[in-house]
């Protein structure tokens, strides 16, 4: 089995696993603070899309802030929200530094988010079926930045993604709303 292969099974079985997350909430409990300075779960899950766009746009195919997923896609049109120019300066609005405000400024739809994600699950199974074993292996030129490989991207994308998955059953089950894993009684 190649190693790309691998990724592509693991982030099949974690997409499943955000959605599920979402399935049958109520859309006032999307953007719902579950306590003060805790992020709501919509948010958590933009913020995951987010830095997958960025592991797999900006850093291994080394495309721009603007020829990321989210712009290709049009969501900030399409959702009202633009993330430019918020948070770290070094990072084109992924919900790293976020004052509470501009937590508070991220309200995208189910709909919008659901449809982000599955472009960039299309955008991640076609990036993972053309690449070689050789090719994620391969060190990816970031003048400036520490070295790194797209295998390693593609861990990041999938822990940093279920760190967050647990920060979201944390926030649902804050605000009530049961985990959708759990066996139905």
């Amino acid at each position: 089995m190649k190693e790309s292969q691998i990724y592509q099974e693991q982030i099949d079985t974690l997409s499943g696993q955000i959605k599920t997350e979402f399935e049958g909430m109520d859309a006032g409990l999307l953007y719902k603070r579950p306590g003060p300075s805790i992020n709501t779960p919509g948010f958590l899950y933009w913020h995951i899309l987010r830095i997958w766009d960025l592991d797999l746009n900006h850093i291994v195919k080394g495309e721009s802030a603007d020829g990321d997923a989210w712009h290709r896609g049009d969501y900030g049109s399409k959702s009202g929200y633009n993330p430019d120019g918020a948070g770290l300066d070094r990072l084109p609005g992924m919900g790293l530094g976020y004052s509470d405000a501009e937590v508070d400024n991220v309200s995208v739809s189910l709909d919008h988010l659901h449809e982000y994600h599955d472009q960039l699950m299309a955008e991640t199974g076609a990036y993972l079926a053309s690449a070689s074993d050789d090719d994620l292996r391969a060190e990816i030129n970031r003048p400036g930045r520490p070295a790194m490989t797209a295998a390693q991207r593609m861990q990041h994308l999938i822990g940093h993604s279920y760190g967050h998955l647990g920060d979201i059953r944390f926030a649902k089950g804050i605000l009530g709303h049961t985990d959708a894993t759990y066996p139905k009684q």
